[in-house]
């Protein structure tokens, strides 16, 4: 399977889990309950895989362990639990713009934490894909985008994308005497576990009181949205880098659009279509074409 697709997938699930975590939250389901059940759904369902796995690689485990609850904190417990928090109060424009700065935090933090260094093309990759993801959610026009104000859900949400940012440039430094199915499982088990107490003391909802929907919701969340997501996120930015990694996050509002088009019955209109074009511009700048210059170059000094 091409790279490219190990990144599209996880972008693809968590446009799902963006519009079910909003309508999930809007029934008066607390986030502290959904993030926690969510987590622990993904932990059920990956732990007969992966026991073995993780027994066998106890002693990479404990000699990284201070590492290994850094990730879990930032990408398993951090991001999603700020992400539910932040739906509780600002709308989902607002919200979806705000993960528009994960691509620019991503960069900043690869070259402070790890000294990398991004080229002109990716630049203006980075740049039209931003134009359009900023395009589409402000319907194109300037009157909505000057016009959004920033409230304690959005403040949420930017904490959760610097998590995202910083787990994602992080995902480098994995041990490397540690398989893929191993990490995940790990972080995935230590992260929910840093949500018990959260889950414990501050959620309010009674498990009795969760419809057969709802549960529907958090297998898709803890199925796909976790499991699925993480460990292709994992693989793409192991194979592609987290600058590259970044561009993907624009395809959000895409995929979220499209499955309002198909499941809540909305239409496109110009602007979805100028700012899909920009953005698919941005990424084949910033990956393709980027990748076929730099080859280009390395064979003119060769």
């Amino acid at each position: 399977m091409p790279a490219f697709v190990y990144l599209l997938l996880p972008v693809l699930f968590w446009s799902g889990n963006y519009v079910l975590g909003r309508l999930t939250v809007s029934e008066g389901i607390d986030p502290f309950t959904i993030s926690f059940l969510r987590w622990s759904i993904a932990c059920l369902i990956i732990l007969p895989f992966a026991y073995k796995k993780v027994w066998a690689e106890r002693s990479v485990i404990i000699k990284h362990w201070p590492l290994l609850i850094l990730f879990s904190w930032l990408g398993i417990c951090n991001y999603n639990l700020f992400l539910y928090l932040g739906l509780t109060s600002t709308s989902v424009t607002n919200a979806v713009l705000l993960n528009a700065i994960i691509p620019v935090i991503i960069l900043i933090t690869a070259r402070v934490l790890l000294g990398n260094k991004t080229s002109g093309v990716q630049n203006l990759g980075i740049l039209l894909s931003t134009i359009g993801a900023i395009v589409i959610i402000s319907r194109g026009s300037l009157d909505t985008l000057l016009h959004l104000t920033m409230s304690q859900g959005d403040l949420w949400i930017i904490a959760a994308a610097i998590s995202w940012a910083v787990y994602s440039v992080l995902i480098a430094k994995r041990p490397k005497d540690m398989s893929l199915i191993g990490f995940f499982t790990t972080t995935a088990l230590v992260g929910t576990a840093i949500q018990a107490p959260l889950f414990i003391f501050f959620g309010s909802t009674a498990l009795n009181e969760l419809s057969v929907t709802n549960w529907g919701t958090l297998l898709y969340m803890g199925l796909f949205a976790s499991l699925a997501a993480f460990l292709c996120w994992n693989l793409g930015v192991h194979k592609l880098g987290a600058a590259t990694a970044g561009q993907f996050i624009h395809l959000l509002p895409v995929f979220s659009i499209s499955l309002s088009v198909l499941f809540l019955g909305e239409s496109l209109y110009f602007f979805h279509y100028l700012g899909m074009l920009l953005i698919f511009s941005g990424i084949f700048v910033a990956t393709l074409l980027n990748k076929k210059l730099s080859m280009q170059k390395a064979i003119k000094q060769s």
